[in-house]
């Protein structure tokens, strides 16, 4: 879906006003912009497993109340790639907020970084499957912000989390969006990519808050609908700037979204893999999606030295497919038992790899080179791949993925007829399948009609719910909703 930003403008005139009224972000030489840039910039985060959190010598020199935003900041940082939840976490937040609300009268930030550091926990909290205690976080988190918001309307720091809280609020799942709106909670998703976009803006020549900007619009890119052009654009508008090796992954991450991983190449330098974790595995990834033999050995070196469990199921997956391709037959079964012994699946992209090793499916080669094709973002070899080799397809399971594979790479290429040709096909078998194949057909040819024959696109999107009763079936309901939406605008 795309977002037209209308409130750029808006938020331009806000941050001229905001920079002359709060000047304390302006030098960026000072203690805390050099003491955040340090914890943004800690690549032995990722490499340590210790709990000790108090690093003197990245926030020595910044205020009492500086000091504590950062050390919360740290100790979440490596509870999000260690995936390890903090020891004595309870206390170590109590002499945190106890040194904010010391200090809170002479630094204006403080609700601003109240509202941060529960945002953090609830997300903490959260991924160690304490929802009920990540509720009321957020709570907490908001109620910071409105406070924030309604006593310094001009603190920039404020733009950060109007665009989080925008977000999240307005891409909870219904009923709860619903409800969220009656008692005041609403959100707008425009509004927030705008006022992180913003917020970027605002921070161009201040390298810490930059790069914290550009982390969070990241991630935000990742988990919410935009378009890919916007995605594309902060990809290739952070290329000139140094980045952290956490905004280096951030950025790689989107672009494996859009299916542009050759943007990240410049990132995939040994000194940044070899520091910081998340990259190695990232580059493996890229060198399965370019056929690069180097792929064995750099996931390989991933696996071993990782001690979080973090993208572990998913490198075996991704190991097991280059093994696969190269009639590597035993280690692409020893992968595939690695993946199914596994105790924890932290990642999305770890239960992915699960559940595909769960399928009682076959892999087909070219089917499976076509779908490396396609991720790679190449997507007429994709379809070279499938015409040429299509005689090798053999069943109604393996077809329904030829057909619609086929839509996927023509539709990426502009060639719409062609696309929903395929998607029909793919549509057609879809009764005696509950993958994933026939619904997203019939939701991406609803989408191809929705502007010119809303007619028909009512008949797919109905035949998208029809069908939608196996795989990816929240995310699927997300979209059928989303679109549904714009037939009721």
């Amino acid at each position: 879906m795309v977002y037209v930003l209308h409130l750029r403008v808006v938020f331009a005139v806000f941050i001229l006003l905001a920079v002359q009224q709060v000047t304390w972000t302006q030098n960026i030489n000072t203690a805390f912009q050099r003491s955040f840039y340090a914890v943004l910039n800690s690549t032995n985060i990722g490499n340590n497993t210790s709990n000790n959190t108090s690093n003197d010598s990245i926030v020595i020199e910044c205020s009492p109340a500086e000091k504590a935003y950062l050390s919360h900041y740290q100790l979440f940082l490596r509870e999000m790639i260690n995936n390890t939840f903090p020891t004595n976490y309870s206390e170590q937040l109590n002499s945190i907020n106890d040194t904010l609300n010391k200090y809170s009268d002479g630094e204006v930030r403080t609700l601003a970084f109240l509202s941060e550091i529960y945002l953090q926990k609830g997300i903490m909290e959260y991924v160690a499957d304490k929802q009920r205690d990540a509720i009321l976080s957020f709570f907490k988190a908001y109620r910071y912000w409105q406070k924030s918001e309604s006593e310094h309307p001009k603190l920039i720091s404020n733009l950060k989390l109007t665009g989080i809280f925008n977000l999240l609020m307005s891409n909870m799942p219904q009923p709860y969006n619903r409800w969220a709106g009656w008692i005041g909670y609403g959100g707008d998703s425009e509004r927030g990519f705008a006022a992180l976009n913003a917020y970027l803006e605002a921070n161009g020549k201040k390298i810490a808050y930059k790069q914290d900007a550009i982390i969070h619009l990241a991630f935000s890119y990742l988990k919410f609908d935009v378009s890919d052009k916007e995605i594309e654009k902060l990809i290739l508008d952070s290329q000139a700037s140094q980045l952290t090796p956490l905004a280096q992954f951030a950025l790689t991450r989107c672009a494996f979204k859009i299916r542009k991983p050759s943007l990240a190449t410049p990132w995939f330098a040994d000194s940044t893999t070899q520091t910081f974790l998340p990259m190695l595995y990232l580059k493996g990834k890229y060198q399965v999606l370019s056929f690069d033999k180097k792929a064995e050995k750099t996931l390989l070196e991933y696996i071993k030295k990782n001690t979080s469990g973090q993208f572990v199921a998913d490198a075996h997956r991704y190991l097991s497919w280059h093994y696969f391709l190269t009639d590597a037959t035993d280690n692409y079964h020893q992968q595939q038992k690695i993946i199914s012994k596994l105790k924890a699946y932290p990642t999305w992209e770890d239960k992915q790899a699960n559940y595909e090793n769960s399928l009682d499916n076959k892999l087909h080669k070219t089917l499976l080179q076509s779908r490396i094709l396609f991720d790679a973002g190449k997507y007429k070899d994709a379809i070279d791949t499938l015409t040429v080799h299509q005689a090798s397809i053999k069943g109604p399971a393996q077809n329904i993925e030829l057909q619609y594979r086929l839509g996927r790479c023509y539709q990426m290429i502009d060639q719409k007829a062609r696309a929903i040709f395929h998607y029909s096909e793919a549509i057609k078998m879809g009764d005696d399948d509950q993958r994933y194949f026939a619904p997203y057909a019939a939701l991406f040819t609803a989408e191809l009609y929705l502007e010119e024959n809303p007619v028909t696109a009512k008949f797919y999107l109905d035949e998208a719910k029809r069908l939608n009763n196996g795989e990816h079936l929240t995310d699927i309901t997300r979209r059928i909703d989303l679109l549904q939406q714009q037939f009721e605008q």
